[in-house]
């Protein structure tokens, strides 16, 4: 009798548990018959009360909500479904001249990749398709990690359902310009609408007006228009980077590189990673 009072006093200080008792007008024998699945529903209301659908289950009814109930003279306990256990879909990240490498082993030790790899997480954690937020500009010399970085990103985003690019742009747009007119437009259409879109190593291509003011610029435009994230890597800072775009075919127009920057810096915060070149001999 001891363990059932100690038992019932510690129910009495969960208001849920409080209200369904007075709601039920239960007595102190029907709360007695009860009080296992009076605890159960408990403990299982307090897990779900801290989770909220971000820590893995730990409920005695995995992946499942308790409900109590008071039918013929007795508690109950109905199961229901957790609404954060989210059925979604997921779809292998798209991979456009570059190379998966997914399952190769990289380590995010150099001082400057902490504060990107911070934001890959923050970002991570609040993706939502539709909500508006911005991308990340990767800029640093060769094999500092920068595509990594992204690799990593991509994954985290293939696990919460998201359709991924992750595009060489060099090569990319080699192939959008020997494309035929109408396949190129179809390629061009789906880097504008993918949920994400990843252009690696952005900066060394072969730029051209028609690269730059009839993919590029579109694509950017569209994305900015209906809050899709952009991710780059490049070599080049933002003043490289326009200079760059500014030039073609000998050709000098600062106007549209400019231009071209102002939609980048709008969709994508710069961060800038130092350090080694991962890709030596020894690495490899």
């Amino acid at each position: 009798m001891k363990a059932i009072e100690k038992l019932k006093k510690e129910l009495l200080k969960n208001q849920e548990i409080v209200d369904f008792c007075e709601q039920n007008k239960l007595t102190q024998e029907q709360i007695n018959h009860g009080i296992s699945e009076l605890y159960l529903h408990k403990d299982n209301s307090e897990i779900c009360a801290k989770c909220l659908g971000k820590l893995p289950c730990k409920s005695s009814a995995y992946q499942m909500m308790t409900i109590l109930k008071y039918e013929n003279d007795r508690i109950k306990i109905v199961y229901k479904d957790c609404p954060y256990v989210l059925k979604k879909e997921t779809y292998p990240i798209k991979f456009i001249h570059c190379q998966n490498r997914e399952n190769e082993e990289f380590k995010f030790d150099k001082p400057s990749q902490a504060i990107p790899l911070k934001a890959i997480y923050d970002f991570s954690e609040q993706y939502e398709k539709g909500k508006k937020l911005k991308g990340m500009y990767l800029f640093g010399g060769f094999g500092v990690g920068k595509s990594f970085l992204f690799m990593h990103l991509a994954k985290l985003l293939e696990e919460k359902g998201a359709r991924i690019i992750f595009a060489g742009y060099p090569d990319l747009m080699r192939q959008i310009k020997s494309e035929i007119y109408g396949r190129a437009e179809e390629i061009i259409a789906e880097l504008k609408a993918v949920d994400i879109l990843i252009f690696d190593d952005i900066g060394s291509e072969n730029n051209t007006p028609y690269i730059r003011d009839d993919v590029l610029s579109p694509v950017l435009q569209y994305r900015m228009d209906n809050d899709l994230p952009v991710f780059m890597t490049s070599n080049l800072n933002f003043n490289e980077l326009s200079k760059h775009f500014s030039e073609t075919n000998n050709e000098l127009d600062d106007m549209k590189g400019r231009r071209i920057i102002e939609r980048i810096k709008y969709l994508m915060k710069p961060f800038e990673i130092k350090g080694e070149n991962y890709r030596s001999d020894e690495w490899k």
